[in-house]
């Protein structure tokens, strides 16, 4: 038993084809511009995963024109290792990088354990979200 468990966790973390996020198409358009400082300072706010789940925000507003929102990942331990992340509402690669955005692979929980899924980042807050 405990081998099976075992070979499951190392299949969850074995590099291979990275998953990618895709753009959220319930977003409005029409929200609040923010800056690079605001960006910085609600990724650099410690996140709680234990608290009030409706409380945690969704949208941030838009950046360099481009709406950026808030992502939640989860698999087996919720809310114990959620984890957020501030991303424009953009598919990584070219699209991406013609907004000033960052196609980033970023550490998640999987399954029952973690994987690697690429997400289109605001630059600015790269250095705070690896």
């Amino acid at each position: 038993m405990i081998a099976i468990v075992l070979a499951l966790l190392a299949t969850q973390q074995v590099t291979g084809k990275v998953d990618a996020a895709r753009p959220d198409p319930g977003i409005r358009d029409d929200l609040a511009a923010v800056d690079d400082a605001a960006l910085i300072d609600f990724v650099r706010q410690r996140f709680d995963p234990m608290s009030d789940e409706s409380r945690w925000q969704r949208t941030l507003g838009t950046h360099r024109g481009v709406p950026v929102i808030v992502s939640y990942t989860c698999s087996d331990l919720c809310p114990d290792y959620t984890k957020r992340i501030v991303r424009y509402n953009l598919p990584p690669g070219e699209e991406c990088t013609r907004a000033g955005g960052i196609s980033q692979e970023i550490l998640v929980p999987m399954g029952i354990g973690t994987g690697r899924r690429r997400y289109c980042i605001p630059a600015v807050t790269d250095p705070y979200q690896r």
